[in-house]
């Protein structure tokens, strides 16, 4: 049986908390730095996303490799993961824009949104520049994961690994000028999270030495810190650096999960599960924010700090409920009715 990985999911639930507090300091009708910029570092959330979705899919499959008849368990479990309820938050932001069209002072989601193309791109999710919600540019990339991950039950799995290397100097290839790929979404750098997130799960699952000390992660986490510090202060362009810390919180989260099996607060976990909704519908929950700072600006600019914080609490809040009320019964429903895979 493959042990759950609560710490992993509290550092889940760290990433999309930190996306939403770094859109709310970049986007609010206040144009003021929340907290002074602390988590403007907040966008090496989505390289963490990215890691981890490589990190789980060969942790949880571990024993599974070559195994063509898990295939299609594996592609209804990640696929209705991402689906239905990004389907249920695009119905609710296309009657949103329909019944309150952006303005030029609060352009929240693109002017061709109700054309028929541009709603065929997102409900598929074919297209990373054709999105309606904001944040769901990432999902073209998790469902490209999702198919490539596929063959890791079809194929011999050192052809599988050969597959892997390969794509991974495509990718370094792609950045260093050496090719120049057409379409090149399969080779962004950003792809490369996600082949780092597999490459730490085998390390995980061959260690084989004694439990890991607590103090690994508090190196991992200072390590973080210390690159959001830097970032912070100019001192390096550390978009190219959170590769690096995000590997070392999965490395070390991971080992030490692997081997205590401990549990934590029961709330710390469920943001983590929740992470998914409140990264989805956090963009436009700032938008709705600003207009109501327009709308009540004496009392919201009492304190612009009180304010943005409230407004982040409510988001996450919303973002929990709408988990434990839709996304999970929904969910149970979806994969009942695609064979009863659970």
């Amino acid at each position: 049986m493959t042990p759950t990985l609560q710490l992993i999911q509290i550092f889940r639930a760290a990433a999309a908390i930190a996306v939403l507090l770094y859109h709310l300091t970049m986007t609010n009708k206040f144009y003021y730095a929340y907290l002074d910029n602390f988590f403007g570092w907040g966008h090496a959330g989505i390289d963490f996303f990215f890691q981890l979705s490589g990190f789980i899919m060969v942790y949880v499959n571990w024993d599974r490799a070559g195994h063509g008849e898990h295939t299609w368990r594996f592609l209804v479990q990640r696929l209705t993961r991402i689906y239905p309820i990004y389907w249920c938050v695009l119905l609710v932001t296309v009657a949103a824009y329909w019944g309150f069209p952006p303005s030029p002072e609060n352009v929240w989601a693109p002017q061709s949104t109700l054309t028929p193309s541009k709603l065929l791109v997102a409900v598929t999710l074919q297209d990373t520049g054709a999105t309606i919600i904001g944040p769901a540019w990432t999902l073209t990339y998790e469902v490209m994961f999702y198919l490539v991950f596929a063959l890791f039950f079809v194929l011999p799995p050192r052809l599988f690994v050969a597959l892997v290397l390969a794509w991974g100097a495509a990718i370094l290839s792609q950045w260093q000028g050496i090719i120049a790929w057409p379409y090149p979404v399969a080779l962004r750098l950003l792809v490369a999270h996600f082949l780092l997130g597999m490459a730490a799960a085998v390390l995980v699952r061959r260690w084989t030495r004694p439990a890991i000390s607590p103090w690994w992660i508090a190196a991992a986490v200072a390590l973080w810190i210390a690159v959001a510090r830097a970032e912070i202060t100019g001192v390096l362009d550390a978009y190219q650096w959170y590769a690096l810390p995000s590997v070392a919180l999965l490395v070390s989260g991971g080992l030490y999960d692997h081997a205590t099996q401990r549990t934590y607060p029961r709330p710390l976990v469920l943001l983590g599960e929740a992470s998914y909704v409140i990264y989805l519908i956090h963009y436009g929950a700032i938008v709705l924010c600003s207009e109501t700072v327009d709308a009540y600006r004496p009392l919201a600019s009492w304190s612009p700090t009180l304010t943005l914080t409230v407004w982040a609490g409510i988001i996450v809040l919303a973002g929990v409920g709408i988990h434990q009320g839709l996304e999970r019964p929904l969910l149970r429903t979806t994969r009942r009715m695609l064979g009863g895979i659970s």
